[in-house]
């Protein structure tokens, strides 16, 4: 392996956080651009968020995401302007990909691994460019 490829990760891309007042207002925008549901909403307390996946033909899946309690995750986001803010991928082994993040990237953990409502298990880091990324290990089920 060369060096340049030894410094590369391949990983699917999985979605585009979306930073949401109210998910179902939101919706309505994007329905306008061409999106569909393509999940129920979830809540997952442990994240102090709930979400909805949607997708439209040639356009990259979104998860509208809003906070459920005073001090949530979104919030931060929201007040700084900040409506797209991560970038997710899906994992196979979400501990080895976040070790290649963290060693070979320097990104710094945001969030540990964890157990998720809607995937098995995810992370977040940000990268030294400021990127926020997020890790999605798919359920089983999923990972066909």
């Amino acid at each position: 392996m060369d060096k340049e490829t030894e410094n590369k990760i391949n990983l699917k891309f999985h979605h585009i956080g979306v930073a949401a007042r109210n998910i179902e207002k939101e919706f309505k925008t994007f329905e306008k651009l061409g999106y569909s549901k393509c999940s129920e909403i979830f809540c997952d307390e442990i994240q102090k968020i709930k979400g909805l996946f949607i997708q439209a033909p040639n356009q990259p899946c979104l998860e509208l995401l809003e906070g459920i309690e005073e001090n949530n995750p979104i919030k931060s986001h929201l007040l700084k302007g900040n409506k797209f803010y991560h970038f997710a991928y899906e994992t196979k082994d979400i501990e080895n990909d976040l070790k290649y993040f963290t060693e070979k990237l320097r990104a710094k953990v945001i969030v540990p691994v964890t157990k998720a409502r809607y995937f098995e298990k995810i992370c977040f880091m940000v990268l030294p460019n400021m990127m926020i990324v997020e890790l999605v290990q798919l359920r089983i089920s999923e990972n066909g």
